[in-house]
């Protein structure tokens, strides 16, 4: 059976440093030294990973985070 792909990304010129990715999802992001999100997961693949995506999307206020799935 061949898994749906899924990629979680940052937009850097919407994102505003606010946060809320890293601080709500830590095991997905991490602040870099100059505040931007990295991603520890580009490529969700486990439930709590593909909900806590799409919870990052929802939450980022600048709409920098994408989750697509195909």
């Amino acid at each position: 059976m061949i898994q749906p792909s899924r990629t979680l990304k940052i937009d850097f010129k919407k994102c505003i440093k606010a946060g809320e990715c890293y601080y709500n999802h830590p095991d997905l992001f991490k602040a870099s030294e100059s505040a931007y999100p990295t991603l520890l997961v580009g490529n969700p693949s486990t439930e709590r990973e593909i909900r806590e995506a799409k919870e990052a999307v929802e939450v980022c206020p600048s709409g920098a985070i994408s989750f697509e799935e195909g």
